[in-house]
């Protein structure tokens, strides 16, 4: 786990606190995240909070809370879940924060400091087909499309059909 912080003067990636689990768990009942994301509708700030001390705890897994620069406010959660060569980022922004680019940037940032801090050659993430919004954040960050990493993934008794996207690590 990381003890700062990434900004770019409007968004900033910093540690998960406790206090942070409630806002987690309400805004995760959100039915854009519940229909692209795999946390359940009924997660509550206990569970989150166990998440974030695991979290803490965890060679393999990185997150941030997305916050305004500026205000501090919460916009989004960014993860990395890594084996130390590659790694799989995924994101959500929060509904009051859409369509202001928080996600493309929490995402370009995320990207460089786990290239930078954590050393990994390549990232992916996956998008839901219907994710429109994710899928162009990806392209605007860089990532690729790559059909190799397309999956489809059993999530709340649906199949969803997910299209993957990888970066490369850039040259020095």
């Amino acid at each position: 786990m990381h003890d700062h912080e990434l900004d770019d003067g409007v968004v900033r990636l910093r540690a998960w606190t406790d206090e942070d689990a409630g806002w987690y768990a309400e805004s995760v009942r959100d039915p854009l995240i519940q229909r692209f994301t795999t946390d359940s509708p009924t997660l509550d700030a206990a569970q989150v909070l166990a998440a974030i001390v695991r979290l803490r705890e965890s060679a393999a897994d990185e997150g941030f809370l997305v916050c305004d620069s500026v205000t501090g406010r919460r916009l989004g959660n960014i993860a990395l879940r890594h084996d130390g060569r590659f790694g799989e980022i995924s994101y959500w922004v929060a509904a009051e924060a859409r369509g202001r680019g928080a996600a493309t940037r929490a995402v370009a940032l995320f990207s460089a400091w786990a290239f930078r801090n954590v050393g990994l050659g390549e990232l992916w993430l996956r998008a839901h087909r219907d994710n429109v919004a994710s899928r162009l954040v990806a392209s605007r960050t860089g990532f690729r499309r790559d059909p190799r990493r397309d999956e489809t993934q059993e999530v709340k008794g649906e199949v969803w059909p997910m299209l993957g996207y990888t970066l490369a690590r850039p040259a020095s």
